[in-house]
């Protein structure tokens, strides 16, 4: 399973998905349509939203399991008591299996005083998943870990083991650099999403400077990870997929541009 993350770039499939915030999240698209695509238009592997997955039919399910382009699968699994939250967690761990991936993306939840459930949630799943598996925790806003302090603490009480971060260095709560102060080297996967002042998504070619000199401290402080292009211009607009799919590979060149030391 394992397999060498280092400065790859990743679609993420919920990117082109219109239902990703729908009350049911039922999936309006085959990934498996889309597999080569992605690969032929220079993607290095997907980070799968679990639904598409998880809901499909086991035709879909065999498709994505035979591709072995499943790089992340991004779960939204919850991480309280209860035999509910610990079935989701166990069906989680069954299609990581599955899908070879080599990491699994988790969120945490919102109240800090159930910090302690968490934490202990996250540690019995981490033991049904296979050992080489990195388990990334979103240090994303509206969670106990949206903070650098926060998510340090976070870490600190789940210990040794394949924990590691997600930051969003376009959109992160505090400054970028205080992430890397308080998590360093647990910083290897980054998401990548622009939003304006008016918090619409936009490409990253409406702030180029911006996205240069965020690319700049990343490498700075030695990250050398991955990145998932998350969302991009067209995101809760008109969510037209080939429309937002244009947009992502705009954003996909450009990263890689400035990632490879090639900015033009």
């Amino acid at each position: 399973m394992a397999q060498s993350y280092e400065n790859k770039l990743y679609i993420g499939t919920i990117l082109l998905e219109r239902n990703r915030w729908a009350a049911e999240r039922k999936p309006s698209y085959a990934v498996s349509d889309w597999q080569e695509r992605f690969q032929e238009d220079g993607f290095d592997g997907m980070e799968l939203w679990d639904n598409h997955a998880l809901l499909a039919d086991e035709r879909e399910q065999s498709a994505l399991e035979a591709s072995g382009r499943v790089a992340i699968v991004n779960s939204y699994i919850g991480f309280e008591d209860g035999d509910e939250a610990e079935k989701k967690r166990d069906e989680a761990a069954s299609l990581v299996k599955r899908l070879r991936a080599p990491a699994v993306k988790f969120n945490l939840g919102a109240d800090p005083a159930r910090l302690p459930v968490y934490i202990a949630s996250v540690k019995r799943w981490a033991e049904l998943l296979p050992a080489d598996c990195r388990i990334l925790c979103e240090c994303h806003p509206g969670t106990v870990a949206e903070h650098p302090d926060a998510a340090a603490e976070m870490l600190r009480r789940l210990g040794d083991g394949p924990f590691q971060a997600i930051v969003h260095p376009f959109f992160c709560l505090g400054e970028l650099g205080d992430w890397f102060k308080k998590l360093g080297s647990a910083i290897t996967h980054a998401h990548v999403q622009l939003r304006d002042g008016d918090n619409r998504f936009v490409r990253l070619s409406r702030q180029p400077e911006l996205v240069k000199d965020r690319l700049a401290l990343m490498r700075s402080w030695g990250f050398r990870g991955s990145f998932t292009m998350e969302f991009t211009e067209g995101v809760r607009v008109n969510e037209d997929r080939e429309a937002l799919y244009e947009a992502a590979l705009e954003d996909l060149q450009i990263l890689r541009n400035i990632w490879s030391g090639n900015p033009s």
